[in-house]
């Protein structure tokens, strides 16, 4: 891919990762605060001590964002207790997905960064030519001639495959402890 191009996937990447990780980390969240509510109860004394002010406030936070509404509505409730339930995997797809939209801004981040040091090597180009007292070529020619290689998001080792991984395994753990 040529330069232009180069810069057009850049931003389309990152604009993609921001949005796309908004909607995720959102019905992500609406998930858990869902799991929290429905899932914390467990009959003693002391899951009711602390599962009513829990309650009281996912309420409160349900109440003052209905513009959210399509989340709270579809956002799945994980079962822990059966694991094969189809909320289950949506809530896996939802978990991944905010990996991939990580991928996504990240990808769109290193080419930004290529770019940048491509701008700058440009100007020093022109500058070193004009220094030289050769035809200078324009920005735009020296632009066209560039070839940048194409960057995939599936190069994103850290996002796509260890973190979702390594936060699994925490969480895990924490929900061991906490005796869900």
């Amino acid at each position: 891919m040529n330069y232009r191009e180069a810069i057009f996937k850049s931003r389309l990447n990152r604009i993609l990762g921001i949005v796309l990780g908004f909607f995720v980390f959102a019905s992500l969240a609406i998930s858990l605060l869902k799991f929290l509510y429905f899932g914390f109860d467990d009959g003693t004394s002391l899951g009711k001590a602390i599962a009513v002010p829990l309650q009281k406030a996912i309420s409160w936070l349900y109440e003052h964002t209905q513009f959210l509404s399509l989340f709270w509505e579809y956002s799945p409730i994980p079962n822990h207790k059966a694991l094969t339930d189809m909320n289950n995997f949506y809530f896996l797809l939802t978990y991944l997905a905010i990996f991939v939209a990580m991928a996504f801004k990240a990808s769109g981040d290193k080419l930004a960064i290529r770019l940048a040091r491509i701008r700058e090597d440009i100007e020093n180009q022109i500058i070193k030519e004009s220094i030289d007292g050769k035809t200078t070529r324009s920005k735009q020619e020296i632009e066209k001639s560039i070839v940048v290689p194409n960057a995939s998001i599936f190069k994103q080792i850290q996002q796509l495959y260890v973190a979702p991984i390594v936060t699994a395994v925490i969480a895990g753990v924490l929900l061991k402890f906490s005796g869900f």
